[in-house]
């Protein structure tokens, strides 16, 4: 699947790497669990703040989708956005 990460996401916390393809990975925590060893403990806190960024699968919220539950399959895209980005 690709993860693909927007506005202050990039420059906080994955050194300015927009994208990255992740696999066996089988719901959305999962894919925090993994990306927190990748990117550290700081941002894997972030990913789980409440208020402080939204997840879409394939295109949709996973708040109507089964939060963190929410099943991911190979060839997916997932994207990590701020809820509050300034500029």
């Amino acid at each position: 699947m690709t993860v693909s990460f927007y506005g202050g996401i990039k420059e906080k916390f994955t050194a300015d790497e927009k994208s990255l393809e992740m696999n066996g990975v089988g719901s959305v925590r999962s894919l925090i669990d993994s990306l927190g060893e990748k990117y550290g403990d700081k941002f894997k806190d972030f990913l789980l703040g409440s208020g402080t960024c939204f997840f879409l699968v394939n295109g949709s919220g996973i708040m109507t989708t089964g939060g963190l539950a929410t099943k991911l399959s190979p060839g997916d895209k997932v994207d990590v956005l701020p809820f509050v980005d300034g500029g």
